[in-house]
């Protein structure tokens, strides 16, 4: 199904909690707090049926808040394997629980693994996320890596006077492990969380000039047209440096539709104020007609945000 500017969806992003034990400072819920109640294990499965039924998307992404904080989140993602409608399985991350789950994750269906790492100096990660814990998040990505989960990628979000100066350590460390560096360029909070700018104008940091650096020294570019237009990098030392920058190009390659933990569903990653409700009608016994209706009435409301 493809929207009005032909944009085609073809990758789901599920929060399945609100629930998180971090407090990072650019942390904005996605611009969105959940009003309802949490889905159930049952309700997301049904949910990610439909989608995958009617859209005929291959790949979904569960994130939160923490996903790994769900209780249940290995009979989740047992249950979207077991559908077999999804060939590509992923979570993202912060990595506190990962050390743990990470052979369940892979044994219920897993694919692979994003993880949110903001620094490689501990005084730097506490400050950043409110957790004195990155030892224990490498630990998480090196068994992550020993069980199987492949790609592994690292979500450096870089902030203005705090960690920007890391990014040749970062670097340097995905060379040498093998994980894929994703340079994040921190984007303006929303105003649904009721949180101020302080922290976007105070640690905002154009990633543009960083990307075109990166750019003169990569033996090899790629364009990933169907992942919002990301440049990936392969540097000399074999590093992949992948770069999420939101922008027109960003929004015009965007293929993806994005679920909150109280069952509603966004045309947009930016827009939470245009999900629609899915959760009155999973209550009721209707047909995929009724479902794919309301998705094209989602997916018609998609606008480039930039």
């Amino acid at each position: 199904m493809k929207d009005k500017c032909n944009r085609e969806i073809k990758n789901i992003r599920f929060s399945i909690t609100s629930k998180c034990n971090y407090n990072c400072l650019y942390c904005d819920k996605e611009g969105y707090v959940q009003q309802g109640r949490e889905l159930t294990v049952d309700e997301i499965t049904k949910i990610c049926y439909i989608l995958a039924k009617i859209l005929k998307v291959k790949r979904i992404k569960l994130t939160g808040g923490e996903p790994l904080c769900r209780k249940e989140v290995i009979q989740i993602v047992q249950n979207i394997y077991d559908l077999g409608l999804y060939d590509d399985i992923s979570i993202t991350t912060n990595g506190y629980l990962l050390l743990e789950k990470a052979q369940d994750l892979i044994n219920a269906g897993l694919n692979r693994v994003n993880v949110s790492l903001c620094s490689l100096k501990p005084e730097k990660y506490s400050f950043i996320t409110g957790s004195n814990s990155l030892p224990r998040i490498l630990e998480g990505l090196k068994k992550a890596q020993d069980v199987g989960l492949h790609p592994i990628k690292l979500n450096f979000v870089m902030l203005k006077g705090i960690n920007d100066d890391e990014l040749e350590d970062m670097i340097n460390f995905c060379a040498n492990t093998g994980y894929i560096l994703q340079l994040i360029e921190l984007h303006d909070f929303s105003d649904a969380i009721g949180k101020t700018k302080e922290i976007y104008d105070k640690y905002y940091l154009n990633l543009e000039k960083i990307i075109d650096d990166i750019s003169k020294r990569a033996i090899d570019i790629k364009v990933r047209k169907d992942m919002q237009n990301r440049k990936v990098f392969r540097l000399p030392n074999n590093a992949i440096v992948e770069t999420v920058h939101p922008s027109h190009d960003f929004c015009m390659g965007c293929t993806k539709l994005r679920v909150s933990s109280d069952g509603k569903v966004f045309g947009c990653l930016y827009a939470a104020n245009l999900g629609k409700d899915f959760i009155s009608d999973l209550e009721e016994s209707i047909s995929l007609n009724k479902y794919e209706m309301l998705l094209k009435e989602i997916i018609d409301s998609r606008e480039p945000h930039y």
